[in-house]
């Protein structure tokens, strides 16, 4: 069988669309996946806040403590120099990712317009608080219906991307 070059030409044409339209559709996935990964991370971060905040409590002095504390000082069956690094590690990056935290919802609640800082609020009451709010205490203290609370915390959490990864975070059509 013979193909003429008219024939060669339409299939090497039909084969790249197809390879292009694939080559596209994969990578929409791909970012639609990051994307996804990105508000999962953001909502876990939340959801752990308060736990991180309380794991960092007094744990800059302790840092500094344990800088001071000799190998011999430590009351630690056995022990490496390693595992002391690992826990040292541990503790500094909870302690950065609270400040992390913190200072993306400062920046968060700086771009919120009067009208988008009930958003804010119905957030930081959710996971941010030192008291931990249920949704009808929330929904009472805004004076707004409990489905309006869950819609505020959805709208804050599909602003946060932004500002927590920057350019990352947007998708170019």
């Amino acid at each position: 069988m013979h193909l003429t070059e008219k024939q060669i030409k339409i299939i090497t044409e039909t084969a790249s669309r197809e390879a292009i339209r694939a080559y596209k559709d994969d990578e929409n996935k791909r970012n639609k996946i990051k994307h996804d990964m990105r508000l999962r991370n953001i909502k876990l971060l939340l959801k752990h806040y308060r736990a991180l905040v309380l794991h960092c409590e007094k744990l800059e002095d302790d840092l500094l403590k344990f800088e001071d504390t000799s190998i011999q000082d430590l009351d630690i069956v056995e022990i490496n120099f390693e595992s002391i690094e690992s826990i040292k590690k541990s503790k500094t990056k909870s302690l950065a990712m609270v400040y992390f935290v913190r200072g993306k919802m400062e920046a968060y609640k700086r771009s919120c317009s009067i009208d988008e800082l009930g958003y804010f609020r119905v957030l930081e009451m959710k996971y941010l608080t030192s008291k931990k709010y249920t949704i009808q205490e929330i929904a009472d203290k805004e004076r707004i219906d409990r489905a309006t609370v869950y819609r505020y915390l959805e709208k804050a959490v599909e602003q946060l991307p932004v500002i927590f990864f920057g350019i990352e975070a947007i998708k170019f059509e």
